[in-house]
């Protein structure tokens, strides 16, 4: 019959040995990725946007080739 020690997957790293703060760091870091990447895709869709309303400006002939240009230009930097 095993003891108690042999049942732990992590063996000492329990709450009261210092495992709440490695899944308390790991939980951070998690949540971290979760909302950059979020971020990330909020800000692309607003890029696209953008361009999708100045694509649309310029079909119905509101802005002029040049300034389409020049704005396009400024939009994918």
């Amino acid at each position: 019959m095993m003891g108690l020690t042999g049942c732990h997957i992590f063996s000492g790293m329990d709450f009261m040995g210092g495992g709440f703060l490695f899944y308390g760091i790991i939980t951070l870091l998690i949540f971290i990725a979760i909302v950059y990447l979020f971020n990330d895709h909020q800000n692309s869709h607003r890029q696209n946007s953008a361009l999708d309303i100045l694509d649309r400006e310029y079909a119905q002939g509101k802005i002029s080739d040049a300034d389409y240009a020049k704005r396009k230009e400024n939009l994918k930097k």
